[in-house]
């Protein structure tokens, strides 16, 4: 009849919800690899703040980031193919930097603890 297919909107929460569940879990990732174990912020732009500043860091990253991501995904209406695009991309970029870490995290944890 004149009803939408809920299965496009489902799709776009998905994705919305994933990108905040990843940038969650950089944000923990990250916290973990610099206090226990010496690790660097990967982005360059928030190298130092994450050093020197870690409050102001755990602000954006925690805060200012998934208000930025929420952002993108109310652009939908307006511009959906740039918002679908752009949640796309923090998802994979975010779930990357996850990955890089639970490798890294992975090396150390073998090197350190289980000798070959």
């Amino acid at each position: 009849m004149g009803t939408r297919p809920l299965s496009g909107v489902l799709d776009v929460r998905i994705v919305l919800f994933l990108a905040l569940l990843a940038n969650s879990a950089d944000l923990v990732a990250t916290a973990i690899g610099i206090h226990l174990f010496g690790n660097r912020e990967g982005n360059p732009l928030l190298a130092g703040i994450a050093h020197e500043h870690w409050w102001v860091f755990v602000v954006i990253k925690g805060l200012l980031v998934p208000l930025l991501i929420w952002r993108l995904h109310a652009m939908r209406s307006r511009s959906p193919v740039v918002a679908s695009a752009g949640l796309a991309v923090v998802l994979v970029v975010l779930t990357v930097a996850v990955g890089q870490w639970m490798g890294w995290i992975a090396g150390v944890l073998r090197v350190a603890y289980f000798p070959v």
